[in-house]
């Protein structure tokens, strides 16, 4: 016991404790001692530190166990559940149509598709996951998914924005540089090959450092899952940082937010550009510019919220995220980090229910595709398909009805 309480001296400074009081000490004034940082914050601890060091099985478990209120755990089930239903029929039903409808196979509907089976496969590894962990007392869901649900939920999240990066990219070549669109759609396979190569690769890291840690104590075993990185001390001993981990968070970080929202954005700003200054070629009625205009400004305005949908949807993450992981080991959390967190991974895993929504809620093309499947659309006759400033419109005799690739 004594080199136990000359650990918690050299770590943390002098502390009046003794053989007799430390027990009553940790559990009954944690929150008034240092020692309360081991208590309040799980994940921060590898075996590196001192408590894996000596056998707690003789100290009752110090903290109070998790209770959640029944308002907010019946609350957090139902937007989940909510939101995994949406995401789940929503994506399903994106890929069922471009199967069942073969007009809709095209490159970007392709890209489209790609999106959709990331989305599923976020859906399916990261909302309900995170909503156990906060609304349980520990890590229960064992060792395998401890490492499995880590990689899935890196490797689904990558696909799935470097897919929505795709997307953009395409629209950009589509429009921008029509010419040499054909060039970029030869290479549309290999390009969704490279996604999901790189997204398995992004997440192997955490099958190797994801860990189901534990505790005995004399009450309790105390189980998480959490990152075993290698552990640094700076400062002369008083900061320490898990630099391998702040440099993987912080290179995920960028991949999953900062270098897509830069190359959406000037992507879809050039896409607005050639639109809005373009012109078709021949003499157009007053009927066909007024058409043409409102299809541009539906583009227009369709860009600009898929953009402002995706920085919105994952800024807060981003910036949970790094402040966890550059702040130091020593420093605690601030108040409400935990919910904010939590406010966050949902604002995250809903852009992949909001996804559907935008890519094919709001392209005629999908939505004419969803009422033939259902057979509740009836087909009209059209004789000529060309382009009008990158937009598939189709003509009839006697009239013009736009169908945005978008």
């Amino acid at each position: 016991m004594s080199n136990f309480l000359g650990s918690l001296a050299s770590e943390f400074g002098e502390f009046n404790f003794t053989e007799y009081n430390i027990t009553n000490e940790i559990e009954g004034n944690a929150s008034e001692q240092n020692t309360s940082y081991f208590l309040n914050h799980n994940s921060d601890y590898d075996g590196s530190f001192f408590y894996f060091d000596y056998d707690l099985a003789q100290i009752p478990y110090p903290k109070e166990k998790k209770a959640v209120p029944f308002v907010e755990a019946l609350i957090k089930i139902v937007a989940c559940t909510v939101t995994s239903v949406v995401s789940l029929v929503g994506n399903f039903l994106v890929i069922l149509v471009v199967a069942y409808n073969k007009r809709l196979r095209t490159t970007t509907n392709f890209y489209i598709v790609n999106l959709a089976v990331a989305d599923l496969l976020v859906t399916l590894s990261c909302y309900w996951v995170g909503t156990v962990a906060d609304l349980t007392d520990g890590w229960i869901l064992g060792a395998f998914f401890c490492k499995f649900n880590a990689f899935a939920q890196v490797t689904s999240l990558v696909a799935s924005i470097m897919s929505l990066m795709l997307i953009a990219c395409d629209r950009f070549f589509g429009i921008v540089y029509a010419m040499k669109a054909h060039v970029i759609e030869r290479k549309a396979c290999h390009s969704i090959i490279v996604i999901w190569v790189f997204s398995i690769a992004a997440g192997t890291p955490m099958l190797v450092k994801k860990k189901l840690m534990s505790r005995q104590w004399l009450d309790y075993t105390e189980m998480w899952c959490d990152d075993a990185w290698e552990l640094k001390t700076f400062g002369g001993g008083t900061e320490k940082f898990r630099p391998g981990r702040m440099a993987y968070y912080t290179i995920i970080s960028f991949i999953l937010y900062f270098i897509p929202l830069v190359v959406m954005a000037v992507a879809y700003v050039c896409v607005i550009r050639t639109l809005w200054t373009s012109k078709a070629p021949g003499e157009r009625t007053t009927k066909d510019v007024n058409i043409q205009t409102k299809v541009k400004r539906k583009v227009v305005i369709m860009l600009v919220f898929i953009l402002a949908v995706f920085g919105l949807c994952w800024m807060p993450l981003q910036v949970a995220m790094l402040y966890s992981e550059y702040k130091p080991l020593t420093d605690t959390l601030w108040e409400g980090y935990e919910d904010f967190y939590y406010i966050a991974q949902v604002l995250a895993f809903s852009n992949s229910a909001i996804n559907p929504l935008l890519y094919a809620g709001f392209n005629d093309n999908f939505r004419k595709g969803f009422k033939q499947m259902f057979g509740c659309y009836k087909k009209k006759r059209y004789t000529t398909l060309s382009k009008v400033d990158g937009e598939d419109t189709y003509h009839s005799s006697t009239t013009m009805t736009p169908v945005t690739k978008m």
